[in-house]
């Protein structure tokens, strides 16, 4: 199922989480570079990948709460892909979609707000965890619900009149008919 280029790096509650080999490339070569100051560019690159893995598992959590069996997570250098089973119902379909952007919202608001607050501490490491987790992780998060191409905008933001007429609203179009079992 999986191509060779992927390699397994754990397994949660039967879940395989899968790297492309070009992420330990790349933060090889990352960490090479940046010898001089080997900690914080350690865990800014840490807290990308973590930002990533959110994302997914956000995915992931959201297919298991609308019924469909988490399969995998496979993490690339810019982006992620969780795999599951399919209900073949879009709005577990747009749920789904919504899952990874809200798990990035509950790791990044509450640090932007920490950051806008307190501000920023006297450690780098420290630093560059709370400005990657926090409001550069919103920002991918805003960058992601843009509605184009493969971004999650793009299948997200057709959950939005599902979730109105599920409120109560409806559109100003043609009036639906009824329901009327056949006779």
């Amino acid at each position: 199922m999986h191509s060779r280029s992927l390699i397994e790096v754990a397994r949660i509650k039967q879940v395989a989480i899968y790297f492309h080999w070009s992420v330990f490339l790349i933060s090889a070569l990352i960490l090479i570079e940046s010898f001089q100051r080997p900690v914080p560019t350690l865990v800014a690159l840490a807290s990308y990948l973590a930002i990533l893995v959110i994302h997914e598992s956000g995915h992931l959590i959201a297919a298991r709460r609308q019924g469909c069996e988490p399969i995998a997570m496979e993490i690339f250098p810019l982006h992620g892909l969780a795999v599951s089973h399919s209900s073949g119902w879009q709005w577990d379909e747009a749920m789904i979609t919504w899952g990874g952007v809200t798990a990035q919202a509950l790791v990044g608001l509450p640090l932007t707000l920490w950051v806008s607050i307190f501000g920023l501490t006297r450690f780098d490491a420290i630093n560059a965890s709370l400005a990657i987790l926090g409001p550069f992780n919103l920002f991918l998060a805003a960058i992601n619900l843009l509605p184009i191409g493969k971004l999650d905008g793009a299948k997200a933001w057709k959950s939005l009149p599902m979730i109105l007429e599920r409120k109560g609203f409806r559109s100003r179009g043609k009036p639906r008919p009824t329901y009327r079992s056949p006779r």
